[in-house]
């Protein structure tokens, strides 16, 4: 099949799923849903295809038309078999059956999808804007960007590493369904103490999303780390990360910032939110009803130094219209503060979902710290030739009862445990497991072991006993 004529088929096609889709909306009721997303993204394949040329068709492989027209065909088939299609004529629409499952809906759906990406990519190649790749470049330079507030920034993966295999499975199994669900929640905030391993969890749900090739822009707060600290390039360095994945986006970016051009940069955090962000994706919502979901995950928002901005932030997020139809879903951590539990509690429940880390059962949070520290003493076994027996699973399990649910505790131990070239890793954690006292509160117990390795560093890198075999 000619790409030509394989692409005037899928128009029709499509076009005719959508008129076949109106009649089912007026037939059938208890499916309403289902048969409106069939619409909007038959609707919206029809859209692309129709402002093609020939230089867009050039782009596409005739492989791929031929699938998507062989898809659509089966789709509308089950939609008008003959049958149907004779009971309507004799009795009118109510004579309607819906023919397909919610979850043969969604199969279809994200077919439907995985065309618009392909057939947008190859329309992008042949976009009216005559603007030379070199000048879009340019432009998108003015974009703020803070690069190390990246999830795999090199500065991020050394303080926040992934999730061991098999732990916090309970925790990242919600948040990977979050993603994937199409209900009006668009926004997770998963909240916890300090040292609960909110951070990690953020970084291991980013990189399945990147593994997953799902559109992810990530921004990692950190108190005193300058542009990590504050918002002002929270908007502009998400907005950049996205662009990647969309050239529709992207082109929608660089016609606003050479209209304005202090956009990206010096304008006041709403005007950014709005003219960046949510603007953009309204018009890409237009131009492509079924595009693919975006998703940005901010980590660490109580550490964000302005409180003024961070309230802006929620408010922002509480007041845009239509939040949840822009294809956007914006996973947050924090600590659960003041400030941040007020701004939540302007958005709508039906937008948002919250999880605590701490109403995660505690035998399931200690069974993952125990599984960290084997991991991590097993490395430092390794490295210093210790008794391959080393650490004591009675070792193992006192480190775990002692970190009291913190995961920070874990991460410090196993640090100080194994921190130096010249240490002695056995003393060092018969050390910790003797010293810091059990039944306190497990605060108390993280503050004895920072005394512990202040003393230490305060007469060199080593302890007494480590200096004299040095």
């Amino acid at each position: 099949m000619e790409v030509a004529a394989g692409t005037i088929a899928v128009i029709q096609i499509t076009k005719e799923i959508g008129e076949i889709c109106g009649k089912y909306i007026h037939g059938v009721r208890h499916a309403k849903r289902d048969i409106e997303r069939l619409q909007s993204r038959a609707s919206g394949l029809y859209r692309v295809l129709t402002h093609f040329d020939n230089k867009a068709l050039a782009n596409i492989d005739s492989k791929q038309v031929q699938k998507c027209c062989k898809d659509l065909e089966s789709i509308k088939e089950r939609l008008e078999p003959r049958r149907k299609h004779a009971a309507m004529q004799r009795m009118g629409p109510g004579a309607l059956k819906w023919p397909f499952t919610s979850k043969e809906i969604e199969d279809h759906i994200q077919t439907l999808e995985k065309y618009l990406v392909i057939f947008n990519t190859a329309l992008q190649l042949d976009v009216h804007d005559k603007v030379s790749d070199a000048e879009k470049d340019r432009i998108f330079e003015k974009l703020a960007y803070a690069g190390d507030a990246l999830f795999n920034s090199y500065d991020t993966e050394q303080r926040h590493r992934m999730c061991l295999e098999n732990t916090r499975v309970e925790v990242l199994q919600q948040a990977m369904d979050w993603s994937a669900d199409n209900s009006s929640r668009c926004i997770f905030w998963l909240k916890g103490l300090a040292g609960t391993g909110k951070s990690t969890i953020a970084s291991t749900v980013a990189f399945r999303l990147k593994a997953e090739n799902r559109p992810v822009a990530t921004f990692f707060f950190k108190r005193g780390h300058g542009d990590l600290s504050h918002v002002r390039k929270l908007i502009p360095t998400i907005v950049r990360q996205l662009s990647v994945h969309s050239p529709f986006y992207k082109q929608d970016i660089v016609a606003v910032i050479k209209k304005e051009p202090d956009l990206g940069n010096s304008a006041n955090f709403r005007e950014q939110f709005e003219k960046l962000l949510v603007e953009p994706l309204r018009g890409l919502l237009h131009a492509n009803p079924g595009h693919t979901k975006f998703y940005i995950i901010m980590d660490a928002l109580d550490e964000c130094e302005e409180e003024r901005d961070l309230r802006m932030l929620l408010k922002l997020m509480a007041k845009t219209d239509n939040l949840p139809q822009l294809g956007l879903k914006i996973l947050v951590t924090s600590r659960p503060e003041l400030s941040i539990r007020n701004g939540f509690e302007e958005i709508p429940s039906i937008f948002h979902r919250n999880l605590a880390l701490e109403d995660v059962p505690r035998s399931e949070v200690d069974r993952d710290i125990r599984t960290y520290l084997s991991h991590v003493l097993k490395e430092v076994q390794r490295q210093f030739l210790l008794r391959a027996d080393w650490p004591d699973e009675q070792d193992i399990n006192t480190l775990a009862s002692k970190a009291g649910g913190l995961f920070i505790f874990a991460a410090t131990a196993c640090r100080y445990i194994g921190g130096s070239l010249q240490a002695k890793p056995d003393v060092r954690l018969k050390q910790i497991c003797s010293t810091v006292a059990p039944n306190k509160l497990m605060t108390e117990e993280l503050d004895q072991m920072y005394t512990i390795i202040l003393q230490n560093s305060t007469r060199g890198r080593y302890t007494r006993e480590e200096r004299q075999e040095a």
